[in-house]
């Protein structure tokens, strides 16, 4: 995403809503030359200035013919460019293989309105028994963050935010520092926390939540509507089941809110385990990876576990695989001086005077290895290479093991997707292992 001026269009629209109801004043903050010489005299069509993604996989859906073949007759078509990267994320993502074919996970993402990253998060939240918070994290990514930021202010919403990460989300194999380091995990927290204090101190409790934690109050509630609606969307694919009757009665959507927190339910098994909750979030977000120094080079990395290590010149240096991006100052990641792993995960990047990653997570190599892209094996040098670009060391071994468990994954996603019904966690030993082995992974060893 990139800032840009309004066109001349928007703003004389814009100036009419001075005198909706009696003459008003406009003021503007740009210049009469910036108006006449620099702006637009209307704004771009929105399919040269959006994501072509989410098009692509409805014209697929709609068996509508090749892609690029299809949108180059629109009056202002594309550039090849764009449609040609909005393809090949399809091709990362798992959503069309072979000759543009949609595939089981393809044709689900296509019927969930949401970016695909973010539906394909859903899906394997329910897949690995890990739905509610990924359902507060994905309608926060949808929608917006719940944090407001008053004048002067900045300092006290960081406290804010360090008060919420220091709760633990539940769970004995939580390591302490668990919570810490994503901007996705705060926002669960903060989610958890609020519908915790609405459900057992009534509205006027969580207004004063809110308040004292600089977050908005409309925005929760937006959240909870949207919970609602992927989840029912998750359950009319088939991935989950909805309560019997739980339209009888009025505060339907507050039964189904809960339901869908329910710890007992089998698509909420390990709700409580953020490591595995952050490689989900790896799973959803990839190909939005970033990595330090460390990340791209073999050098210090002597096991596939990242410790924490100490402060270094260049441990605040991220890298996209393309060039040096920046963590935005909103993040809590943004100060942080060490980190617990070389990797992050965003979902999306702004240009203003930097290239900035507004919302991150910092992700386990393991998570990497299991839902990343291609994967190369230096049998000799004992390195590993993701998508050309993200390394890390490991036995060759070790890594063919990675490999193979990965296809053996993908397989039964493949199948689990395409029988929604099949999709029962408690019965799948892969997926077991897969869980355990994340979550041995954030154990600090002794």
């Amino acid at each position: 995403m990139v800032e840009d001026w309004i066109s001349r269009a928007n703003a004389r629209q814009r100036r009419g809503r001075a005198g909706r109801v009696k003459p008003g004043i406009c003021f503007c903050l740009y210049t009469r030359y910036r108006f006449e010489k620099f702006m637009r005299p209307f704004q771009l069509p929105e399919m040269l200035r959006m994501p072509l993604v989410e098009l692509c996989l409805q014209i697929k859906l709609l068996s509508l013919g090749p892609i690029m073949p299809f949108l180059q007759k629109a009056l202002e078509p594309p550039t090849e460019e764009a449609i040609t990267s909005a393809i090949s994320l399809l091709y990362e993502v798992g959503a069309v293989e072979g000759d543009e074919e949609l595939t089981p996970l393809g044709y689900h993402l296509a019927k969930l309105p949401v970016d695909v990253l973010i539906g394909k998060m859903m899906l394997y939240g329910g897949i690995f028994g890990c739905l509610s918070p990924i359902l507060s994290i994905s309608a926060f990514l949808s929608y917006k963050s719940p944090f407001v930021y008053p004048k002067d202010e900045r300092h006290a919403v960081e406290r804010a935010k360090l008060a919420l990460m220091t709760d633990k989300v539940g769970g004995t194999n939580d390591p302490d520092n668990g919570n810490r380091q994503s901007d996705h995990l705060v926002m669960m927290i903060a989610y958890k926390k609020w519908d915790k204090i609405l459900h057992e101190n009534g509205a006027n409790a969580a207004e004063r939540f809110c308040k004292s934690h600089f977050l908005s109050s409309s925005v929760m509630y937006m959240i909870r509507d949207m919970r609602v609606q992927f989840g029912t969307l998750l359950a009319d694919i088939g991935l989950i089941d909805l309560p019997k009757n739980y339209q009888i009665g009025g505060k339907w959507k507050e039964k189904l809110d809960s339901w869908f927190s329910d710890t007992s339910q089998t698509f909420n098994v390990y709700s409580d385990h953020s490591p595995l909750v952050k490689a989900l979030l790896c799973a959803g977000l990839y190909p939005n990876v970033a990595a330090t120094e460390q990340g791209i080079s073999e050098k210090s990395l002597g096991t596939l576990r990242q410790s924490v290590g100490p402060t270094t010149d260049d441990s605040n240096v991220w890298f996209d695989g393309r060039r040096v991006v920046h963590v935005h100052p909103s993040s809590v990641n943004s100060n942080s001086k060490k980190f617990q792993y070389p990797f992050l995960v965003f979902l999306e990047k702004v240009e203003t005077t930097k290239v900035f990653l507004r919302d991150t997570t910092i992700t386990s190599p393991y998570s990497i290895l299991l839902f990343g892209g291609s994967m190369n094996i230096q049998h000799q040098t004992g390195v590993v290479t993701i998508d050309g670009w993200l390394k890390m060391a490991a036995p060759a071994q070790t890594a063919v093991l990675f490999k193979e468990l990965r296809l053996t994954l993908h397989a039964i996603l493949k199948e689990l997707i395409r029988n929604p019904q099949t999709g029962n966690i408690a019965e799948n030993s892969v997926i077991q292992s897969i869980v355990h082995l994340l979550l041995e992974e954030d154990k600090p060893k002794t």
